[in-house]
């Protein structure tokens, strides 16, 4: 798991960030819009030279590549009107993400935030 998550781009990282703090949180799997909530709350926390802002639709291309790589697993899921939606939660150990995220500089800040809540 360690070189998938250390092989993702920056901005597949800082997805998978939000993703694993809403894991901690007990709120998987989460919808698309979900994690781009969860990210926008997060972006001052990080340096993100690599990526400007948080669209939704560069989220969910993230969820997918992310899923394809094995590191989140996609899990169809009902919407309140009764609408199938994707579902993401980790695939593995939300703490073994965070550790590995941790030793990227970038995302130290955030990773506390998640570990402190």
């Amino acid at each position: 798991m360690r070189d998938t998550v250390q092989s993702a781009d920056p901005f597949e990282q800082f997805v998978l960030l939000a993703v694993a703090e809403l894991e901690t949180a007990g709120e998987t799997p989460a919808h698309s819009y979900h994690v781009t909530q969860t990210a926008k709350a997060h972006l001052a926390d990080i340096d993100r030279q690599p990526f400007g802002g948080v669209e939704r639709q560069e989220v969910i291309a993230a969820l997918g590549r992310l899923a394809e790589k094995g590191l989140l697993v996609n899990e169809q899921t009902e919407s309140p009107t009764g609408k199938g939606r994707p579902g993401y939660e980790l695939a593995g150990n939300p703490e073994e993400v965070l550790q590995v995220l941790s030793e990227i500089d970038q995302f130290r800040p955030y990773v506390e935030t998640v570990r402190s809540s």
